[in-house]
């Protein structure tokens, strides 16, 4: 039995140093992430833009992105797990933040025309 449980520690070492899926507590469920490193906004753009296109081929009819093995997947249905992923891309934390930054940077111009008018 002691055997099994140091086996059993070990496979969960070895799972929880691996950098694929990770599982976290959120409220009663357990959350499973996955990680995409980008090196800057336009990174992430670019991805958005490959997986549009994707979309875009799979329902224009001309490419079937499936596999033999799945011939019974629909294609929309692969589309719309795409378009989730995409969603979930989009930076809209970055977007929020950069209007802000914006708005601070537009009060600080109007700031100073007021103060060099006599």
């Amino acid at each position: 039995m002691k055997h099994k449980t140091k086996k059993l520690k070990a496979i969960k070492g070895l799972l929880d140093s691996h950098e694929g899926i990770k599982s976290e507590p959120y409220g009663n469920r357990i959350r499973k992430t996955i990680r995409i490193e980008v090196s800057s906004n336009e990174d992430i753009t670019s991805y958005i833009s490959e997986l549009l296109k994707v979309c875009y081929y799979c329902l224009d009819g001309n490419g079937m992105f499936v596999s033999p093995a799945y011939r019974s997947t629909i294609a929309e249905y692969s589309v719309t797990k795409v378009i989730e992923l995409i969603m979930q891309l989009l930076p809209h934390g970055q977007m929020h933040c950069l209007d802000r930054i914006n708005e601070v940077l537009q009060n600080k111009a109007n700031n100073d025309e007021k103060k060099e008018i006599p």
